[in-house]
C-alpha cells in the first residue's frame, strides 16, 4: 500500500454546540505526487468537515488535515461514545483507498423549561392548571413538583411521582387548586401561589411558576337576587292565603253545611215536641217555627302594592382592532342627562392574541389584564360601576402578538370586545 492514514485511537470529547479539530496524519509511500481527497462517513459526517478538503504529498513525504467536528446543539444527538471513520482517497491510484476509524463522546447537558397555563383561573370552589415541560437537552429529565401560597388558603393536589421528559419531549400535568374554605357570598377574592418545578439533575436550576386562583362566592349577586325574589314570591303568596283565600274557603264551607244543620235541628225540634205531647197525654197541634238565618259575612280582597316602575336595560359591545405594536380604543359615550349602571362585563380574546386590553370609565383604569391569559373572562359587581351623563367607557387594546385560531386564516390585527350590561 502506498498510503496510510492514522487517526488518534482515544475518544475525543466534544459537547453539542462547541467545536473540536482532530488531526489525521497522512503518509505518501509511493513513487508519485498522489493528491487526496478526504470524505467522513457515519452519523457524524452531517456535521463534520476536512480542512484542506485536499491534500497533495510527494513521494515518501507525510502530511497532516483535520477534522473539524461540531455537534450541533439537538436533542437528537444522544450522549455517549459515537464511532466514525474518513475515507481517504488518493486521486491517482484509487485503489488504494483506506478508512482510518475513530470514536466521538458526545457530552450531555440539559435545557428545560417550563409554563403554567393558565396563569389565572377562577371558579367558586377551585380550578384546574396545568403544567407544560419542555426537555430541550439531549437526555431524560427526572422533574419533582411543589406548590405553596402564602396565606395557607388553598390545597393543591401534585403527582405522587416525579414527571420523567425524555429529550426533545413534551409532558404535561395537571394541577388541580381548591380553596379550603367556601366562601358564600361577597366580592371575588385573588390567592396567588408558586409551582416549583425542580430537576433532578445537579447544576438545572428549578423553574418558579406564579399563578392565581380567583375565588368567587357560591351566591353570585345574580343568584342572590333571584333567591330574594323568589322569597318575596313566596312571602306575598303567604299573605294573599292568609288573608283572602282562607277566610273564603272557611265561609264557603260554613255556607256548605249550613242548610243541612238548620233542617236536623228543626227535625229535633218537631221531635221534642211530639214527644211531650205523647207524655202529656195529648195536646195541640205545636206549630214548627222556622229557624232564622243571619246575614253571612263576605270577604273582601285586599289591595295589594303597586308595582314598581322597571328600570331600562342595558347592553351594548365595543369591540377594538390593532397591528402588532400598536394601541386602538373602543367608546362608548353616556347620554346626556343619563345614568349607567354597570353590574356585568365580559372581556373575549377569540384569536387568541397577547398584549393587554384596559378597561377605564371616565378616563380612570379599572382593569388591565393581559390577553394571553384568558379567552373569554367575566365580571360582575354586586355594587354597581356608575357612569355619569357625557362619560366615556373606553376600552384600550395593546397589540403585542397576533394570534393564529385554528383552522381560519391568519388574521392581520389583534382583536378583543367587551360586552356591557346593566341599566341606563
Amino acid at each position: 500500500m502506498t498510503t496510510s492514514a492514522h487517526l488518534d485511537a482515544s475518544p475525543a470529547a466534544v459537547m453539542p454546540g462547541d467545536e473540536i479539530r482532530i488531526p489525521l496524519e497522512l503518509r505518501n509511500s509511493g513513487n508519485i505526487v498522489e493528491a487526496y481527497g478526504f470524505e467522513v462517513v457515519g452519523p457524524a459526517a452531517d456535521w463534520t468537515v476536512v480542512e484542506p478538503p485536499t491534500l497533495s504529498l510527494y513521494p515518501d513525504t507525510a502530511g497532516t488535515v483535520h477534522l473539524v467536528v461540531r455537534p450541533p446543539r439537538d436533542s437528537t444527538i444522544p450522549p455517549g461514545e459515537l464511532a466514525y471513520a474518513v475515507r481517504v482517497r488518493p486521486q491517482e491510484q484509487p485503489e488504494h483507498t483506506t478508512v482510518p476509524e475513530g470514536v466521538l463522546d458526545i457530552g450531555a447537558y440539559a435545557d428545560f423549561g417550563a409554563e403554567l397555563n393558565p396563569r389565572l383561573s377562577q371558579g367558586r370552589t377551585g380550578a384546574r392548571f396545568q403544567l407544560a415541560f419542555d426537555n430541550r437537552g439531549n437526555h431524560p429529565l427526572t422533574i419533582s413538583l411543589s406548590a405553596k401560597d402564602q396565606s395557607d388558603a388553598l390545597r393543591f393536589t401534585l403527582p405522587s411521582t416525579a414527571t420523567v421528559v425524555g429529550p426533545g419531549q413534551a409532558a404535561f400535568v395537571r394541577v388541580p387548586v381548591r380553596a379550603r374554605r367556601r366562601m358564600w357570598r361577597g366580592m371575588p377574592t385573588p390567592h396567588p401561589f408558586q409551582v416549583t418545578a425542580a430537576p433532578a439533575e445537579d447544576g438545572v436550576a428549578p423553574a418558579v411558576l406564579d399563578g392565581t386562583l380567583l375565588h368567587r362566592p357560591i351566591l353570585s349577586a345574580t343568584a342572590l337576587r333571584a333567591l330574594l325574589a323568589v322569597v318575596a314570591l313566596l312571602a306575598a303568596l303567604a299573605v294573599i292565603w292568609f288573608t283572602l283565600l282562607r277566610p273564603a274557603v272557611r265561609s264557603a264551607a260554613k255556607e256548605a253545611v249550613k242548610g243541612p244543620v238548620q233542617a236536623a235541628e228543626s227535625k229535633a225540634a218537631e221531635a221534642k215536641d211530639a214527644a211531650d205531647r205523647a207524655a202529656a197525654g195529648g195536646g195541640g197541634a205545636g206549630g214548627s217555627g222556622k229557624p232564622s238565618t243571619g246575614p253571612s259575612a263576605g270577604a273582601s280582597p285586599g289591595t295589594g302594592p303597586a308595582p314598581q316602575a322597571q328600570a331600562n336595560l342595558f347592553s351594548t359591545r365595543l369591540t377594538a382592532e390593532a397591528g402588532t405594536g400598536a394601541s386602538k380604543s373602543a367608546t362608548y359615550t353616556v347620554p346626556d342627562g343619563k345614568v349607567l349602571r354597570l353590574t356585568d362585563l365580559v372581556l373575549e380574546n377569540a384569536q387568541g392574541d397577547a398584549g393587554t386590553v384596559t378597561f377605564s370609565v371616565g378616563g380612570k383604569p379599572l382593569l388591565a389584564p393581559a390577553l394571553e391569559n384568558f379567552r373569554e373572562q367575566d365580571f360582575h359587581w354586586a355594587s354597581a360601576l356608575l357612569a355619569g351623563p357625557k362619560q366615556e367607557i373606553t376600552i384600550t387594546l395593546s397589540c403585542r402578538t397576533i394570534g393564529h385560531p385554528p383552522a381560519t386564516p391568519t388574521p392581520t390585527t389583534c382583536s378583543s370586545s367587551a360586552l356591557l350590561s346593566g341599566t341606563l
